[in-house]
């Protein structure tokens, strides 16, 4: 099924299944990030905060507490956010099962070397910063990596502004038409983003229509759906993180503001 996250997944994986970017270096507010995340309902997950040690001690994101890893992580110093989106589903390899993917944006943002993204199943994997706005996809027949331009973008789990692509089609003129934010920190979020928080109430489509963006379904037996949401500003001088663990028309929003190191 085409639009937002559709791929059903093993139970190793997290995602984040919808991505919109608008990308003007060189500007107040160089990247602007909304993301939706669609997962099963009962997975258990911390909300953001910082979760990790060592070189990703100062990244701030949700954790999957299955695997570990992350579906999109912020680093407030450098500043930079990284996301990654399940692909094309893979068969087993022989003799072992393949690594799971939320432990890349922690790798993205902290420096050190991607490990080779032919050993996951298929992946988008997107970095941002003021300067550079990166992907790398794995398709399952090769790994390809490019910089985005400025403009505007949307990333979903068949790859990066497809214009056929239902989603893609409903929700690219609305990103456009969006309003500049004024993302300053401790603002009330509807302030701080307007038309950004009404993109990511899902426009009034159903969460079974193909255009959707948060979306609603049972699998097996087991409901599945758009479980949070994310606003992320990078800014010249200020880094604004917002969520909702609900998402949708009545999705209650708050700010993430970086908590004191252990």
């Amino acid at each position: 099924m085409a639009g937002g996250c559709r791929k059903i997944r093993l139970e190793k994986d997290v995602d984040v299944c919808t991505v919109l970017l608008r990308y003007a270096p060189g500007g107040r507010w160089p990247l602007l990030l909304a993301a939706v995340r669609d997962e099963f309902v009962d997975r258990a997950w911390d909300p953001p905060g910082r979760h990790w040690a060592g070189d990703a001690a100062g990244l701030i994101g949700g954790r999957d507490r299955v695997a570990g890893g992350t579906w999109l992580a912020v680093d407030p110093a450098r500043p930079a956010v990284a996301a990654v989106l399940n692909g094309v589903r893979l068969p087993e390899p022989a003799g072992g099962v393949r690594p799971s993917r939320g432990g890349l944006p922690l790798t993205a943002l902290t420096g050190g070397e991607l490990p080779d993204l032919a050993a996951y199943d298929g992946v988008h994997l997107l970095r941002g910063g003021l300067d550079r706005l990166e992907l790398w996809t794995w398709d399952g027949v090769a790994v390809r990596h490019r910089e985005l331009a400025p403009g505007h973008h949307i990333v979903v789990n068949d790859g990066v502004d497809l214009v056929g692509q239902p989603l893609v089609a409903h929700f690219m003129p609305l990103l456009v038409a969006a309003g500049e934010p004024d993302p300053r920190p401790r603002l009330p979020p509807e302030r701080a983003w307007g038309d950004w928080l009404r993109l990511l109430a899902g426009d009034g489509l159903d969460p079974a229509d193909p255009r959707a963006v948060i979306i609603r379904r049972e699998y097996e037996g087991r409901p599945y759906g758009s479980t949070s949401a994310t606003l992320v500003a990078l800014g010249t001088d200020a880094v604004r993180y917002d969520f909702a663990a609900r998402p949708g028309p009545v999705g209650a929003w708050h700010e993430v503001r970086a908590p004191s190191r252990a």
